[in-house]
Parts: structure tokens; sequence; C-alpha cells
């Protein structure tokens, strides 16, 4: 399972869902858009239209992309449970 969280420097959400994350034993990758022109640009491609952070990207053991918009950890915790 691949993880990739979508965050800004200055998103205190952000901070909360990376915590619960790393208290939960997850790996994940950060991208943080405000100061990675190449991370927007990705950011830009997989959102769906959605422009707030956080955004995840659970990417499945068989290829399946599950996208959480927000700190909704009910949402996420689906996602994983899926993958």
């Amino acid at each position: 399972m691949e993880i990739t969280i979508y965050s800004t420097t200055t998103c205190s959400f952000c901070h909360a869902l990376t915590n619960w994350l790393d208290s939960n034993n997850f790996t994940y990758k950060k991208v943080m858009t405000d100061e990675d022109e190449e991370g927007m640009v990705e950011f830009m491609k997989v959102n769906d239209g959605f422009i707030g952070v956080p955004f995840t990207v659970v990417k499945t053991p068989s290829g399946e992309i599950k996208k959480v918009s927000g700190y909704d950890l009910s949402k996420l915790q689906q996602a994983l449970n899926a993958a």
C-alpha cells in the first residue's frame, strides 16, 4: 500500500493527519505543495478539482486508487482498511 499526503507547511489539519498516521504506524510520502513546484503539479493532476489540503491518495496493492479530501478520518480509515 502506498499513501501520499498533499500538504502545506501552515495546514493544521495536515499536521493532525500526519500525526494520526504516525501514531498508527503508517508509512507515507508527504508532498509539500507550497514548497515544491513539481509536487504542486503532481497534486493538480490527482486532486479531481479539490484544491484544499490535506488531500490523501491511497494506492492498494491491487492498484486501486482511493482519494480522501480534507481531514476525514472515517473516510481515510475506510480507504486504508480496503487496501
